[in-house]
């Protein structure tokens, strides 16, 4: 066995990535495909998941690129329909896709900038959540990872809206299935140097570009410990 398959401790696992075209969703792909798992790539850019591809390649792991707008009505519907077909069950699910509008004050936003940056991310967590868990929860340690964010920040009321929003979707979900359902985790990661928050927080220089590597490798840390006890 070659030596970088030695370590592979997620041989197996099918992992949806929403937002896999930049940011964490970028890093945290490799990171899987670096462990084994089969990943299925969600973004809208489609010269950008093959980017991703070619990445994951040099790893040798495997990867499906998915190529469309989660907001779109019936999109996640027919992506669950399918990955059920295809591969009859699926593990994980890390929702890293985000939208945000530059900076301002709430008053100056439009109806539609209202409606695309914080009625859309609340739809589309609920509509994965609807749509996959059938197949989630058919496996006992089934996960559904949301990377949130604690920091409210000034003239982003809608970003920061639609976090805690979804904070609370999932909170719920993540209760009423404590027993026997689907694990929920949401994670919190430090500041990274992504287009999202670039977005969020123009002219911040200090952060470490390295961040985002390091974030990603602490759901991976997450997962390999519910799947390996």
């Amino acid at each position: 066995m070659a030596k970088n398959q030695c370590s592979r401790r997620l041989i197996g696992l099918k992992v949806l990535v929403t937002g896999a075209t930049s940011g964490l969703g970028f890093s945290v792909s490799i990171a899987l495909a670096k462990e084994g798992a089969d990943v299925i790539a969600v973004g809208r850019n489609k010269s950008h998941l093959e980017n991703l591809s070619d990445a994951i390649e040099k790893t040798n792991g495997e990867i499906t690129l998915v190529c469309i707008d989660l907001a779109k009505r019936g999109t996640i519907e027919e992506l669950s329909q399918k990955i059920a077909e295809k591969f009859g069950q699926l593990n994980v699910i890390i929702h890293c896709a985000m939208s945000s509008l530059q900076m301002m004050p709430i008053n100056q936003v439009s109806l539609k900038e209202f409606e695309t940056n914080l009625l859309s991310p609340i739809t589309v967590c609920f509509r994965l959540i609807s749509c996959f868990h059938p197949i989630l929860s058919r496996n006992p340690k089934g996960l559904f990872v949301y990377i949130s964010d604690f920091r409210t920040i000034k003239f982003n009321g809608l970003y920061n809206s639609a976090k805690k929003a979804c904070d609370q979707i999932l909170l719920a979900y993540k209760q009423e299935n404590e027993r026997l359902g689907v694990n929920v985790l949401i994670q919190y990661p430090e500041p990274m140097a992504t287009k999202l928050r670039k977005k969020v927080l123009p002219g911040e220089h200090n952060i470490d570009p390295d961040t985002t590597n390091r974030e990603a490798k602490k759901i991976i840390s997450q997962i390999v410990t519910i799947y390996q006890t």
